[in-house]
C-alpha cells in the first residue's frame, strides 16, 4: 500500500521540479537526487507488496518510508506556501522579499539535506535487513497503460447491473409489500450474513416500479454499528423530500426528541414505505419506531440486519426472511457476465479454471463479483497465476472475499489505489455524486492529465476502473454513464483499515475520531463534534454531519487543499490563509462575507456552493484556475481568463452577456438562467454567445417566465453549425416558442437528451423529419400547451424514452410509429 503514497510523492516532486524550477534552482540537483533515491525505494516496496506474507522488518520499513514520504510533502508544499504568500506583498513589506526569499531558500537546503540523510538511513537499513529483491512482483498494478486503455473501450457502457439469484426473493418479498392484507404498519426483516445482497435486494424492492406507485412516500436510510438516531432521523426526513427552503434549515437545528416528534406528523395518515439498511442491535430499532406511525395505511418497513436475533427482535407484525447462498448455477452465471467482458475466446482450461474458482467462493455474491472484476482484467494466461494464488490462502477450503479483495488491491495502479483509499471519506451507504467524486480527486492532487485527456477524463477511467473490478457499485446512470456510485460496507470497511495504517485519511464518528492522529492529511467528519485535534498539516478537511458549530479559536489551513463544509456555519473569519486552497464545497448553509472569502482563493480549482443561492456579487477575476464553477449565483459573477473552465452553472444573463465566451474554450456544462424580458420581449441570452463554445455538452436555459426565443432567426440558423456538433444534452425551461424548434434541434449530430420543462408553443404542431434525432435517446415534454405531435417513420432510430406531461393531454394528436409507443412512459 506504501507503494501508493510514494508513487504519488514522487510524481509531486517531478511537477515542482517542472512548474516550479526558477525557484528551485538551489536545491534542484538534491530534490533529483532525492526523486532518483525514492524511486529506487518505490521498486523495493512493490516487491515487499507482491510477496505473499510480510515479515515484522519488512512492515517497519514501509513505515519508515511512509513518513519521509509525507515529509517531503510537507517541504516542498511549505516551501511553495511561503514563496506565494511573499509574491502577494505590497508596498513596505515587498522590500523584505528579496532577504526573506534567501531564508526560505537556506531553509529547505537545510531540510533537504536532512531528508537526503533521512532517506540514505532508509537505505542502509533496507541493505541490513535484506527487504526486497527487487523480483518482478506479480501484481501491484502490472497492467500497462496501453491494456488500461484497451479495457476502457472493450468496456460496455450500456451494460446494466443485473441481480442474480435474488429473483425468488424479490417475487416473495414484493407479494408482502404490495399484497399482504394487513392495514396497519407491517415489518419486513431481510437478515444474512455480509455480502449476501442484503442491500442490493431491499434497493430492488424499493425501486421496482409497482412499489413507486403503491407508496408516495418513500425513505432510505442507513444505520451501522456507529449512529446517532438524530442523524437516522434527519437521513429519512431528507429522503422523503417533503421540506424545503426556510423549513429545512429549521429543522436542523431540532434535537433528536423534536425530529422524532415532526417526522411522526409528516407520515401521519399517509400510506409510507421506510429502508432501515444495515442495523446491528434491537436499541436502533427501538430509536426509530416511535417516529414511523403506526397507522391504518397499510405502510411497510424494511430492515436489513446481519443478525438474525434483530431480525426477529422487532415487535408487531413482520416477517423475518434469510437470505441463502448461491446455488453453483447462480454463481457461474453471476461470474459470467462479468468475467468475460473482454475475453473473446473462452477454451476449455479457462472454463474449467473459472469454474474450479468460483466453486470455492461457496455462493457468496460479493465475492464472486470482486473476483470476476480481478479476472476480467487479466489475460487467459494470467488466470492461472491468480488461481494458485487463492489457492495458498484457502480458508476452511473456502476462498474468502479479503484474500481476493488484497489481489485486486495489488492489481491496481497507484492512481487507482489511491482512488479506492480516498472512498473512506464518504459515511456508510452514500450515494456518492460522480462528478464530486472526481473534483475532489483532481483537487488532491492525485490526477494527472495527459495530452489526449483532461485531469477529470483520467478520474473517470480510474472510477470506471473500480466499478468493473466490483470494488465499486454504480447506483445511477445518465445517458450511459455513471451519475452516482456506492461502496459496500464490508469494502469500506477494508478501505478504512487501510486509509488507517497508511495515516491517510483520519474519519471522526461520533464525538471521536476512529484514530486519533494529529499528523493525518486528511480529516473527515461524519457526525456532529465539538472539537477536533488541531493539525498543521492538514490538506483536507471534509464535514458530513449535521449544523454545528465547532468549538476551535480558529481553523489551521495553511496547507489546505480541500475544505468541503457541508452543511457546517464555519465562520470565514476562523478560516486563515487558506492559499493552497483548490476545492470550497458549501452546503445549504448561508455565511457572513463569502464574496471576499472567495475572492482571494487563487489557485481554487473547484466552486461547489450548490442548494445556497448567492445575491452579493462574486469577483472570480482573479481566480485563473478555475475548473468548476457550481451554485446559483443570482447576483452577479464575474469571470476573467478561465481557458480551464469546464462547468459553469447556474449564471444569469445578465452576467453571461458580460463575458467573453471565447475565453471559455473548455466548457462543457452551462447552466444559463434568465429573470427577466428584454425591451423587444424576446430572450437575452443570444445564440451568438454559444457559437464560441466549441466543446459544450450539456446546455440549459431556464425562464423565471415565458421568455420567447426564435429558432429560425438568421442569428440561430448561423450558430447551428457551430454549437451543435458537440451538444450532448439539452433542456429548455420556461421557454415560448413562437414557431416549431424541432427542424433546429434534430440536426444536431450527437444529440441524446432533449427536454422542454413547462414550456409554451404557440404553432400547435411539432414536426420530426425522418432524418431528425440521429443519436436522440430520451425526448421529455413538459409543455403548457402542445396540439400535435409528428415523427416520422425512420426518425430517432435509437430512442429508449418518450414522455409527454400536457395540461391538454388529451386533446394531443399523436403521429408516431408504433416502436416508439413501446417507449412512451
Amino acid at each position: 500500500m506504501v507503494d501508493a503514497i510514494t508513487e504519488f510523492v514522487v510524481g509531486k516532486i517531478g511537477n515542482y521540479l517542472i512548474e516550479e524550477a526558477s525557484m528551485l534552482i538551489g536545491v534542484k540537483d538534491d530534490l533529483e537526487e532525492l526523486k532518483t533515491e525514492l524511486r529506487c525505494i518505490h521498486g523495493y516496496l512493490k516487491d515487499v507488496e507482491a510477496r505473499e506474507r510480510e515479515d515484522e522488518a519488512s512492515k517497519e520499513w514501509s513505515k519508515l518510508v511512509l513518513d519521509f514520504a509525507y515529509d517531503v510533502e510537507d517541504v516542498l508544499d511549505t516551501y511553495h506556501l511561503k514563496l506565494e504568500e511573499r509574491s502577494q506583498r505590497r508596498g513596505l513589506r515587498r522590500l523584505t522579499n528579496k532577504i526573506g526569499r534567501k531564508m526560505d531558500a537556506y531553509n529547505i537546503v537545510d531540510d533537504i539535506k536532512i531528508l537526503k540523510r533521512r532517506i540514505l538511513d532508509i537505505t542502509r537499513k533496507r541493505e541490513t535487513y535484506g527487504i526486497g529483491g527487487l523480483k518482478e512482483p506479480q501484481g501491484g498494478g502490472n497492467t500497462s497503460s496501453l491494456r488500461v486503455r484497451q479495457l476502457r473501450r472493450a468496456r460496455s457502457v450500456d451494460q446494466e447491473e443485473v441481480v442474480v439469484g435474488l429473483e425468488d426473493d424479490a417475487k416473495i418479498l414484493l407479494e408482502k409489500l404490495l399484497y399482504y392484507e394487513d392495514k396497519n404498519r407491517f415489518i419486513i426483516s431481510i437478515f444474512g450474513m455480509g455480502g449476501l445482497g442484503k442491500t442490493a435486494l431491499a434497493r430492488k424492492l424499493y425501486n421496482s416500479g409497482d412499489v413507486k406507485e403503491r407508496f408516495k412516500y418513500r425513505a432510505w436510510t442507513y444505520v451501522s454499528q456507529e449512529y446517532k438516531t438524530g442523524d437516522i432521523l434527519m437521513r429519512i426526513i431528507r429522503s422523503l423530500r417533503m421540506t424545503f427552503g426556510e423549513e429545512s434549515e429549521k429543522i436542523r437545528k431540532f434535537a433528536e426528541e423534536e425530529l422524532e416528534v415532526y417526522l411522526h406528523g409528516l407520515l401521519e395518515g399517509k400510506k409510507y414505505l421506510v429502508v432501515v439498511d444495515d442495523i446491528w442491535e434491537r436499541e436502533a430499532w427501538e430509536s426509530l419506531k416511535r417516529a414511523l406511525p403506526c397507522n391504518h395505511e397499510g405502510s411497510r418497513v424494511i430492515i436489513t440486519t446481519r443478525i438474525k436475533a434483530v431480525a426477529e427482535g422487532v415487535d408487531g407484525r413482520f416477517y423475518a426472511h434469510k437470505l441463502r447462498f448461491l446455488t453453483f448455477e447462480e454463481s457461474w452465471e453471476l461470474f459470467e457476465q462479468r468475467a468475460f467482458r473482454n475475453i473473446q475466446r473462452k477454451d476449455e482450461d479457462l472454463l474449467k479454471t473459472g469454474k474450479e474458482m468460483v466453486q470455492k467462493c461457496r455462493g457468496l455474491p460479493l465475492c464472486i463479483v470482486v473476483l470476476a472484476g480481478l479476472l476480467s482484467r487479466k489475460t487467459p494466461s494470467e488466470w492461472n497465476d491468480v488461481c494458485n494464488s487463492l489457492w495458498r490462502h484457502l480458508k476452511d477450503d473456502s476462498i474468502h472475499i479479503s484474500t481476493v479483495f488484497d489481489l485486486s488491491f495489488k492489481d491496481l495502479r497507484h492512481e487507482s489505489k489511491l482512488c479506492f483509499l480516498y472512498l473512506s471519506i464518504f459515511p456508510e451507504d452514500y450515494e456518492i455524486d460522480r462528478e464530486k467524486l472526481i473534483h475532489l480527486l483532481v483537487a488532491e492532487g492525485f490526477i494527472q492529465g495527459n495530452e489526449e485527456e483532461t485531469m477529470e477524463d483520467v478520474a473517470r477511467s480510474y472510477i470506471e476502473e473500480l466499478i468493473d473490478r466490483s470494488l465499486l457499485e454504480a447506483v445511477r446512470r445518465k445517458r450511459r454513464k455513471v451519475m452516482s456510485c456506492r461502496i459496500h460496507h464490508l469494502l469500506r470497511d477494508v478501505a478504512i483499515k487501510k486509509s488507517k495504517e497508511l495515516n491517510f485519511v483520519n474519519v471522526y464518528n461520533d464525538h471521536v475520531s476512529q484514530h486519533s492522529s494529529t499528523t493525518c492529511r486528511r480529516q473527515v467528519v461524519n457526525h456532529q463534534i465539538k472539537r477536533f485535534a488541531r493539525n498543521k498539516r492538514m490538506r483536507s478537511f471534509l464535514y458530513f454531519g449535521e449544523s454545528e458549530f465547532l468549538v476551535e479559536r480558529y481553523f489551521e489551513t495553511k496547507l489546505l487543499r480541500v475544505l468541503d463544509l457541508g452543511a457546517l456555519p464555519l465562520p470565514f473569519a476562523r478560516i486563515r490563509d487558506p492559499v493552497h486552497l483548490r476545492y470550497l464545497g458549501i452546503d445549504g448553509v448561508s455565511l457572513n462575507d463569502i464574496a471576499d472569502f472567495i475572492s482571494k482563493l487563487r489557485f481554487l480549482q473547484t466552486l461547489d456552493v450548490s442548494r445556497y443561492s448567492i445575491r452579493e456579487t462574486i469577483d472570480l477575476r482573479k481566480l485563473t484556475s478555475l475548473r468548476h464553477v457550481i451554485g446559483e449565483f443570482f447576483g452577479e459573477l464575474l469571470i476573467g481568463d478561465t481557458a480551464n473552465l469546464q462547468t459553469l452553472r447556474s449564471i444569469s444573463s445578465a452576467s453571461w452577456n458580460k463575458l467573453k465566451p471565447e475565453l471559455l474554450i473548455n466548457l462543457r456544462d452551462l447552466e444559463i438562467y434568465d429573470t427577466y424580458k428584454s425591451k423587444e420581449g424576446r430572450a437575452s441570452v443570444s445564440w451568438a454567445s454559444l457559437t464560441k463554445l466549441r466543446n459544450l455538452r450539456v446546455l440549459r436555459l431556464m425562464a423565471n417566465h415565458g421568455i420567447y426565443l426564435s429558432l429560425k432567426s438568421e442569428e440561430a440558423v448561423r450558430s447551428m453549425d457551430v454549437i451543435s456538433s458537440s451538444l450532448v444534452s439539452v433542456t429548455l425551461d420556461a421557454i415560448t416558442f413562437g414557431e416549431d424548434p424541432m427542424p433546429f434541434l434534430q440536426k444536431m449530430p450527437r444529440l441524446e437528451d432533449l427536454i422542454f420543462k413547462n414550456c409554451d408553443y404557440w404553432g400547435g404542431k411539432m414536426s420530426v423529419s425522418e432524418q431528425g434525432f440521429g443519436r436522440l435517446r430520451k425526448l421529455c415534454f413538459f409543455m403548457e400547451s402542445l396540439d400535435e405531435l409528428q415523427i416520422e417513420e425512420e426518425a430517432m432510430p435509437h430512442l429508449i424514452e418518450l414522455l409527454i406531461i400536457s395540461k391538454e393531454l388529451e386533446k394531443l394528436k399523436l403521429i408516431i410509429p408504433n416502436r416508439l409507443r413501446a417507449c412512451m412512459r
